[in-house]
């Protein structure tokens, strides 16, 4: 279905010191039918004085106003471009297609019903031109939880900013391996990270394509270690993730929200799990591991010689809900018929998971509780991301 890239740069520094004069940025949004929250996801990236970056929203054949809301802002900015599949694709085919119309030396996914705050990308652009070699730059992400129904807007996480670091990636990756795909978004991803596009273009020649598996994002930061060694975490946020009432992150939290996750997954057709996951278990419960065993399958030198704990994947699935402690407890030796299970290590992550769930909710009531004395969370992003960068400033 899609075109592939025929010459590849022998060697990524190379092809940055060649094409860095080029546009710095391309900032992907691919949606589907989300017309109410993309129109102030929109405001939120052009809300940035730079010119060196483009956003490509990229339609998954919509049939509501998002062709109309997106055009009209093409009309007044000329940073817009809107392209549409013209028939409806999967996840990870509206990224490729998405990715293969982006022209700039970085690429960053957003969703949606994500935001950028006020300015960030005119100072990550500084950061990106600064670089004398092409880096992967992450930062850590606010949280906001759009109204859903006759619950308020509230906000979910606010990330302090941090010190600047560097992250060993392949490091990391094997030890996400090592807890059976745990703290995979510890890893960074074209999602919500600025990712050279000589690195994309080098997983492209490498396998095919860019996107694999049900989850791009998780795909991507488990494969991206294989084509670099490290990434910097700016410590402040540029972008932050928006979880609106039919998004995939929303339902993650709210059980009335995992139907979009299981309609998406159907999307893919007769998509086949890895084949040492369990296959009478949802596909929710899947999706996940599959992903990170897929890229330990295709970067061998990277993950070969790190066994995949499937013990910590069941508790990582029970504490998603995606299955039960007690249907994984009935159904182990099923379970055992596909790959290693012992109930003792599994009880073990359990406990780690469900004091993780504790600490969290924790952290969020307490959260909300402080930011409830200081003012009422706006009812969309663009209104939260200006009241917040107006507090931090």
């Amino acid at each position: 279905m899609f075109a592939e890239s025929t010459t590849i740069a022998p060697s990524s520094e190379l092809l940055f010191m060649s094409t860095n004069i080029g546009l710095c940025l391309s900032l992907i949004i691919a949606t589907r039918e989300r017309a109410d929250t993309l129109v102030y996801t929109l405001q939120t990236v052009l809300d940035q004085s730079s010119g060196d970056f483009e956003v490509i929203v990229s339609d998954n054949a919509s049939v509501d106003d998002t062709r109309r809301v997106v055009q009209e802002m093409a009309a007044l900015d000329a940073r817009v471009r809107y392209v549409n599949t013209n028939e409806r694709l999967s996840m990870c085919d509206n990224y490729e297609f998405a990715l293969q119309h982006a022209h700039g030396n970085y690429v960053v996914f957003i969703g949606d019903d994500d935001g950028v705050m006020p300015g960030a990308l005119d100072r990550l652009i500084g950061e990106l031109r600064a670089s004398v070699k092409p880096t992967i730059h992450m930062w850590p992400l606010h949280v906001y939880d759009w109204p859903v129904g006759d619950d308020p807007a509230s906000v979910a996480h606010i990330s302090p900013e941090t010190p600047r670091r560097v992250l060993d990636l392949k490091r990391t990756g094997r030890y996400v391996v090592s807890v059976g795909g745990w703290r995979h978004g510890h890893l960074p991803s074209p999602y919500h990270c600025a990712v050279p596009r000589s690195f994309l273009d080098e997983l492209r020649s490498r396998t095919g394509r860019v996107f694999h598996s049900t989850q791009p994002d998780v795909f991507t930061a488990m494969a991206l270690p294989a084509f670099t060694n490290e990434a910097i975490d700016l410590g402040y946020s540029v972008t932050l993730n928006g979880r609106s009432a039919r998004s995939n992150g929303r339902g993650f939290v709210a059980k009335s929200a995992v139907v979009n996750i299981e309609r998406f997954i159907r999307e893919y057709g007769d998509y086949r799990f890895h084949p040492t996951l369990c296959p009478s278990f949802p596909a929710l419960a899947n999706m996940i591991p599959d992903a990170v065993l897929l890229a330990k399958d295709m970067f061998p030198e990277i993950y070969g010689e790190t066994p995949f704990n499937y013990d910590a994947m069941w508790a990582y699935a029970c504490r998603l809900r995606f299955a039960s402690h007690l249907d994984v407890w009935r159904r182990r030796a099923e379970i055992r018929a596909h790959h290693p299970f012992h109930l003792a290590r599994f009880l073990y992550y359990v406990v780690l998971q469900e004091a993780a769930v504790l600490r969290r909710k924790f952290l969020i009531r307490c959260l909300q509780r402080r930011e409830a004395l200081r003012y009422v969370t706006p009812p969309n992003i663009r209104a939260f991301v200006k009241a917040l960068a107006a507090r931090t400033s």
